[in-house]
């Protein structure tokens, strides 16, 4: 754990990049005074285009002391928490609205996605979302020849593991949800063009 800590902790150091625009389909969903959290956010680049938007309640979170030390000095009226979502979420039942996670819900185990998954219906009020993107099955084909198999779908490339998923794995992990959107979409963040799944699911009552 404290080799992923480091390996994250220098990402998020040395890493610049900005908002994509992957969120304002979504914007509608939103009220002013809804609750927002975004797991593993990273440099908080959501969080920070939420706020731009007028958004005022939002917490930004990660277990990288350092992405937030960055977020911190970025942005000093933003909310963050640290804390390691494979260990829950840290909040009451029904008391979130809205609940984005970029790019953050795909380095677990199986047994591990789903119980995020789960922690975050119990969070959620009912009519809430989670909305997010994860790699795409077709990203497994850009992994490093000594990548090793885990699970389906699942395998360890030194020094993190990594989930990819189709839409009927989305499904079958979000079976308690409503699903408003699932897409595959690409992303042209990093050196390389990323194949993505983009969702957005509702607690249904």
């Amino acid at each position: 754990m404290e080799e992923l800590n480091k390996y994250w902790d220098n990402i998020h150091k040395n890493y610049t990049s900005c908002y994509d625009g992957w969120l304002d389909k979504y914007i509608d969903l939103l009220k002013n005074d809804d609750v927002i959290i975004e797991l593993g956010c990273g440099r908080a680049y959501a969080s920070n285009y939420l706020m731009e938007q007028g958004f005022r309640d939002i917490t930004a979170c990660d277990f990288s002391e350092e992405a937030l030390k960055v977020v911190r000095e970025e942005n000093k009226n933003l909310k963050t928490m640290n804390f390691d979502m494979s260990k829950g979420l840290p909040f009451n039942d029904n008391s979130i609205d809205i609940i984005i996670a970029d790019l953050s819900l795909h380095y677990f185990n199986n047994k591990t996605t789903q119980y995020i998954i789960n922690e975050i219906y119990r969070v959620l009020k009912n009519d809430g979302y989670v909305i997010g993107r994860v790699n795409e099955l077709k990203e497994i084909e850009k992994l490093n020849k000594g990548s090793v198999k885990i699970e389906e779908n699942f395998y360890y490339e030194e020094p993190i593991y990594k989930r990819f998923f189709d839409k009927e794995c989305l499904e079958k992990y979000f079976h308690k949800f409503e699903i408003y959107r699932i897409s595959e979409e690409k992303m042209d963040r990093y050196e390389k063009p990323k194949v993505l799944l983009e969702f957005c699911m509702m607690k249904s009552k």
